[in-house]
């Protein structure tokens, strides 16, 4: 494995920063991160796997090979520059670089300045704005300027495409599809292993863990919605991979192990349910749901933080281990919250 910088979706950075670790776990095994700065991170991975590490995430926005550092950027600075073999095939290249953090300074002098040293380090790279062999990403930060040659990055076309308003079956309350991704990531279950989602709803999230190569069991209580969610399943063509039972979460109609929750469970005024009755409901169907996952697994639910404390689901013997505020609306602060089930 090699040393990788990988820079984290400012919208989230905690939550990218969860997600990051999350996905190194599932394919590692470990979850060590090394914090530049809050959007950007060292980690260590195989740059065979960049594309499948970003092609999984939803708030990593990309990975880099580091080349160059300097702390300080001007004439007379200090500046590193590492050996690549990513360099010492292509012909030509260009420097993209990135202000992050409220960092002042001329990006077009940074590119300029960083492009003069990748030349004299690889004498055969000529410069190629408009269509290089390959490109060289640039972080401009508080810490000084981390680049490298670009390995991999989020493609952000496929979430858009399966967005709420794309759907053939549509719901105002519908999850996002990246925050339903990084959810089923935060369940650190590794494909094809099984995910449960007890309050499916349109589809959000057995439409991602589907896309991710995992089998899921969606549970949803109300028939109209169940259909719809069918609808949406095969519009995406992951159907064959979900079990979609009409069914209650308090009672799941399920019988086996599984690996993982990931669910997003009601919480608006549709739900015609006071705040102890949610309560209730989640107290019940967390724990019939728990008890239904093999020791050491995660639930990874989106609670609303207006109507539910997200340490209520420790009475059940749960362990809150993160939390991560997610502002939908004025009214509205979803915050996804990683349980641990124990022994």
């Amino acid at each position: 494995m090699k040393r990788l910088l990988a820079l984290l979706s400012g919208d989230a950075p905690g939550l990218a920063l969860s997600e990051l670790k999350s996905i190194l776990h599932i394919f590692y095994g470990t979850d060590n991160v090394e914090k530049i700065t809050d959007r950007v991170v060292q980690i260590n991975a195989n740059i065979s796997d960049a594309g499948a590490i970003t092609g999984r995430a939803a708030y990593v926005k990309e990975l880099v090979e580091p080349l160059i550092y300097s702390p300080k950027l001007g004439v007379g600075g200090a500046v590193e520059v590492a050996e690549s073999e990513l360099l010492k095939g292509p012909r030509s290249f260009a420097v993209r670089a990135v202000r992050l953090g409220g960092v002042k300074c001329d990006r077009t002098a940074v590119e300029r300045l960083l492009g003069g040293v990748v030349m004299s380090s690889y004498p055969h790279l000529k410069v190629d704005l408009s269509s290089p062999d390959i490109v060289i990403h640039a972080y401009i930060t508080e810490n000084g300027v981390y680049a490298g040659p670009l390995l991999s990055r989020l493609k952000y076309s496929r979430l858009e495409a399966r967005r709420p308003k794309m759907r053939p079956f549509r719901h105002p309350s519908a999850l996002m599809p990246g925050l339903a991704r990084c959810m089923v990531n935060l369940t650190r279950v590794k494909p094809p292993g099984w995910i449960v989602d007890p309050f499916a709803g349109t589809g959000s999230i057995p439409m991602e863990a589907a896309d991710m190569g995992y089998r899921v069991v969606a549970i949803e209580l109300k028939r109209w919605i169940a259909r719809g969610c069918l609808t949406n399943l095969k519009w995406s063509s992951h159907a064959e991979r979900v079990e979609l039972l009409c069914g209650d979460a308090t009672a799941p109609p399920l019988r086996g192990r599984f690996q993982g929750v990931a669910t997003d469970p009601p919480y608006g005024r549709s739900t015609q349910l006071s705040d102890r009755n949610i309560e209730r409901l989640y107290l019940s169907a967390f724990s019939s749901i728990a008890e239904l996952l093999e020791p050491g697994s995660r639930i990874v639910a989106a609670i609303p933080q207006q109507r539910v404390d997200p340490s209520l689901l420790e009475e059940i013997g749960l362990h809150l281990l993160e939390q991560h505020p997610i502002r939908i609306h004025s009214s509205l602060t979803r915050v996804v919250c990683v349980y641990g089930r124990g022994s």
